[in-house]
This record gives structure tokens, C-alpha cells and sequence, in this order.
């Protein structure tokens, strides 16, 4: 796939902003379907970064709200604040399971 244009980057970071799918995206701009799948299962490509930069940006400000309203006593923020720690707690503990050498194997075994 050619390299993005600005513009296209700029609307890419939007809809991740706004929570779209990677369907939406390579419907929206005409993209492969299979490519943008692609990069969305490895978690790499130009497309994949310019939509998570968005993504990420929107969850990092909602969050922020979430933990506002919790400091200023807020019983339902401050129970959605230990949720999404306790969800962070979960996925780092899989940092201990990660292996990188069965990562690389398993895309040398798939060609990728």
C-alpha cells in the first residue's frame, strides 16, 4: 500500500478517536479490506498506527474525565477507575507470559 497522505493520517486519527471499526476504515477510504485486516491482527502498518494514535488519544482523555470525577467523589467514576485498573492489572500480567521467540516463530510458520 503508498504511503498515506496528511490528510488521510489527520482522518485516520479521527475515526480512531471515534471508536470506529477496521471495516469502517477501509470502507471509508477504499482501502483493501484484507490489507487493513491485516494490519489491525499484527498491530503494525501505517494504517493501524494512524488509527491507534486516535484510539489511544480518546481512551488516555476519557479516561482522564473518569479519574477527575473520582478525585471530586464521584461512587460510579470511582468504580469505573478500578475497572480499568484492574483490567491494566490483568494485561500486564500477560507481559509474564510473553514470549517473543514463539511471536517470531509463529510468523516464520505463517509467512508473516
Amino acid at each position: 500500500m503508498n504511503s498515506l497522505t496528511q490528510q488521510q493520517k489527520d482522518d485516520l486519527h479521527n475515526l480512531g478517536r471515534l471508536g470506529f471499526s477496521y471495516r469502517d476504515v477501509a470502507l471509508n477510504f477504499g482501502f483493501d479490506m484484507a490489507e487493513v485486516a491485516r494490519q489491525f491482527q499484527q498491530e503494525k502498518g501505517e494504517i493501524y498506527e494512524c488509527w491507534f494514535k486516535g484510539y489511544l488519544s480518546a481512551q488516555a482523555e476519557i479516561r482522564q474525565t473518569v479519574l477527575d470525577a473520582a478525585l471530586n467523589s464521584s461512587q460510579p467514576a470511582i468504580l469505573q477507575m478500578l475497572r480499568y485498573y484492574a483490567l491494566t492489572e490483568q494485561a500486564n500480567l500477560e507481559a509474564f507470559d510473553y514470549e517473543p521467540a514463539t511471536e517470531n516463530q509463529h510468523r516464520e510458520d505463517t509467512g508473516n
